[in-house]
């Protein structure tokens, strides 16, 4: 862990746009490269601020594993997983979509209604 570019690329892998990437990262650090400074303040801000659950629980077990205490969540953030918000935009658009069909239905029924009642004959 001594080579700076070894510590560059771990700090790269650490701010990662892949959640997945970040937590296999810090799973695979050695407690040698946890105890180096510029890992362990990416490892605290991980646990205070990344918004994927299970990254920042991966960033606390490596700290704590290492007899490092975690800082606490320096602002009170909404932290969701990836992907959470999907099944909630699904079940809205399939609410809209009953509501549409039951609409739609009621008008072809009283179409149909004041068609066979005979009332539009002249």
């Amino acid at each position: 862990m001594e080579n700076p570019l070894d510590v560059q690329s771990i700090l790269n892998a650490l701010t990662d746009t892949s959640a997945k990437r970040r937590e296999r990262t810090i799973q695979a650090l050695t407690p040698d490269e946890v105890r180096d400074p510029r890992i362990q303040d990416r490892l605290q801000r991980i646990v205070s601020a990344d918004p994927v659950e299970y990254a920042r629980n991966a960033a606390r077990a490596a700290l704590i594993a290492n007899g490092i205490t975690p800082m606490p969540s320096a602002t009170e953030i909404q932290l969701r997983e990836e992907g959470a918000q999907k099944p909630a935009l699904f079940a809205f658009g399939l609410v809209g979509l009953v509501i549409a069909c039951l609409i739609l239905a009621c008008i072809a029924i009283a179409v149909v209604a004041i068609v066979s009642s005979g009332s539009w004959s002249f």
